[in-house]
């Protein structure tokens, strides 16, 4: 009998990314070749996203490359997508299954990633509880979860023996992680303490979850000084209607312990443009909050009304409004990237080597390698950045 064979293909965030990397895995437990063309695929696994009105025409593409395949594979639907509407999903010419995010929670629980990029994705919390007003993401995925620290400091530190140079820990909401008394602060101590010569990144951080202990574990250098946090708006106003839980003062005053603790840090921000009721007046003090902020970048969105999530009491914003302040905010963000990465250019960092052409800085600068042949990708090494144009170089230092 022939080994059965599978493809997955992810769409939205790292948190999928990495449980996609599990069901790799799960799956070669059952002797499945996971493989990468769909061709060869006996079955394709669709994991999407549905967190905006873009992942789902996004996680959709995906859904009806893998039903268009000549070799028609079973094709099996997950994800958030699959979870918020299932009967639309499975209306689909082609699919096999539609999957609720209990089943595949329960496929792969305990299941480490088997990463296939160059930097290993680690889940250690899921599911939110905060409520935020547009958020749908967090009633599909429940209430807020921890993977036992135990198992998370195993699954790490196998990841470490597999060769892998930098983990990323992920979650829904990382910053609530807790198991038991270990916080994401003391969940950080415990792999640091395992960590050896290579490091760790945090993805994305809601900014009311961090405290002094967070603060004081990632001064240590193995921590990469990259920080991801969605603000979403520099009005409290709007902040309130969006059931957020700080106000903009308390998110500057985030940035500044963090830049004490790491001054080289790339911190980034979330923006949602044109939530209701976000008038011009809101806008504006949006962008003189952010403009006087020490952040380095910003991810800008347009404001995606979710199916499910009651409409917030306030009158939509015209389109052309919308489009127009996205591109104003996408503007600066690219101003204020190309600074950042000015202030490296001539200097030394230590970087992963992902592919034979590129590499990722500590602090999450992008180099284009002018040495390809002689760097492994998972590999650490500490590059000298150059500018080629628009586009950082790294050569060995």
């Amino acid at each position: 009998m022939e080994q059965p064979t599978a493809a997955i293909l992810t769409a939205g965030c790292r948190l999928n990314q990495s449980e996609s990397d599990a069901l790799r895995h799960r799956l070669a437990l059952q002797g499945v070749a996971v493989v990468e063309s769909l061709a060869e695929a006996d079955t394709v696994y669709v994991n999407t996203c549905t967190v905006t009105g873009q992942a789902d025409r996004s996680s959709t593409q995906l859904i009806r490359r893998a039903c268009r395949a000549e070799n028609q594979p079973r094709v099996v639907v997950l994800g958030c997508l699959a979870e918020r509407a299932p009967e639309q999903v499975g209306q689909i010419a082609g699919i096999s299954e539609v999957w609720s995010n209990a089943k595949k929670q329960a496929l792969i629980a305990g299941i480490a990633p088997a990463p296939v990029r160059s930097r290993a994705i680690l889940k250690v919390q899921d599911g939110c509880d905060r409520g935020c007003s547009y958020c749908i993401v967090s009633r599909l995925r429940g209430e807020p979860t921890a993977v036992p620290a135990s198992r998370v400091c195993a699954q790490f530190e196998q990841l470490l023996a597999d060769g892998f140079c930098e983990v990323v820990l992920t979650g829904l909401n990382l910053g609530t992680y807790r198991d038991g008394e270990t916080t994401l602060a003391g969940l950080l101590r415990n792999l640091l303490g395992v960590c050896r010569h290579a490091r760790i990144r945090l993805a994305s951080l809601e900014p009311d979850t961090l405290d002094d202990a967070f603060i004081a574990a990632i001064a240590d250098p193995r921590v990469c000084p990259h920080f991801h946090m969605p603000l979403q708006s520099g009005d409290d106003a709007v902040l309130a209607r969006m059931n957020r839980r700080y106000r903009a003062a308390d998110f500057g005053r985030l940035v500044e312990c963090i830049l004490k603790a790491r001054p080289d840090a790339n911190i980034g921000a979330d923006v949602i443009v044109g939530f209701p009721g976000e008038t011009e007046e809101s806008f504006d003090l949006t962008r003189r909050y952010i403009m006087a902020l020490p952040i380095d970048y910003l991810h800008v969105f347009p404001f995606s009304h979710r199916p499910g999530i009651e409409q917030p009491g306030a009158g939509p914003v015209r389109p052309q409004v919308v489009r127009e302040r996205v591109l104003e905010m996408r503007g600066f963000s690219e101003r204020r990237r190309r600074e950042y990465q000015g202030r490296f250019v001539g200097t030394a960092r230590l970087a992963v080597v992902e592919t034979t052409r590129t590499a990722l800085t500590d602090n999450y600068l992008r180099l284009k390698l002018l040495c390809a042949a002689r760097l492994e990708p998972r590999a650490l090494a500490s590059l000298r950045v150059g500018q080629d144009g628009t586009v950082l170089t790294g050569s060995p230092c």
